[in-house]
């Protein structure tokens, strides 16, 4: 019986920590896999864990007087309605969490860690469920740490084949930068260049070197004679990391608002 309890409350707890991930994976991905700028994201919005903490609390409270089913059964019943409840930003989202091969590399042994942190607390009383619950993010940021290696040899390949593909098809670069108004320009300065010979732009929102590394590899033909790229400024040293990438030929700095 103790067995069941606990494979239903660790199958739960893995549901709700399946949810949870994706939201703080969205963060991630929008900062472009940057853990300081992850923490400075949960710190800014108050982005922690509280109705479910509280009713865990309030459960571990009460575990004296209700038997250990009745417990779990509750505890259980938590964890899946609030992973029914919070946003899923792979379609709720104006700029949608894309699981691309990276972000899978990054959520799914973040979705083991998270269990394998709860697991040695599914037999103690429900407070201790908390632990694990509000460390969602920390298992999100180790295994980001524990994929670096990998990713930076990966991204120096794919950076590099970006690079012989741009000085093979020698397009007319130009970068675009502001504090905000950079993708409707891009849009309407692709719109007008498209009218007179091959431009290639970088579709959404999509402004980092990694990113642009991407649609280089990707999309880029060989006959493109014009490239406009949208450059996100996150903190010093960005602009001159994406220029490095994309050498422009022409720029348009749309406005430095209060952000920059």
């Amino acid at each position: 019986m103790n067995f069941i309890l606990n494979l239903l409350f660790l199958a739960t707890f893995l549901a709700f920590a399946a949810k949870r991930l994706m939201i703080y994976l969205h963060a991630l991905q929008q900062d472009d896999y940057n853990n300081e700028r992850l923490f400075a994201w949960i710190k800014r919005h108050k982005v922690f864990d509280t109705k479910l903490s509280l009713g865990l609390a309030a459960l571990g409270v009460l575990v004296w007087i209700l038997p250990a089913f009745l417990t779990v059964l509750v505890a259980s019943g938590g964890l899946l309605y609030t992973a029914y409840a919070d946003i899923d930003p792979r379609t709720r989202s104006k700029k949608k969490l894309v699981l691309t091969a990276r972000a899978k590399r990054i959520y799914f042994p973040a979705l083991a860690l998270c269990g394998l942190s709860a697991l040695p607390l599914l037999t103690l009383n429900p407070l201790f469920l908390i632990l694990p619950v509000q460390a969602v993010p920390l298992m999100l940021v180790l295994s980001n740490i524990l994929n670096q290696p990998y990713e930076k040899a990966v991204q120096k390949k794919f950076y590099d084949e970006a690079v012989a593909k741009l000085q093979e098809v020698k397009p007319k670069i130009i970068g675009i930068t502001g504090s905000y108004g950079k993708t409707s320009v891009k849009h309407i300065l692709g719109h007008i260049l498209k009218a007179a010979a091959p431009t290639l732009i970088t579709p959404g929102s999509v402004n980092t070197v990694m990113g642009i590394t991407r649609i280089i590899r990707e999309q880029m033909e060989p006959n493109t004679k014009y490239f406009v790229v949208e450059m996100g400024a996150y903190g010093p040293g960005s602009i001159t990391r994406l220029c490095a990438l994309t050498p422009p030929d022409a720029a348009i700095i749309i406005a430095i608002g209060q952000a920059h």
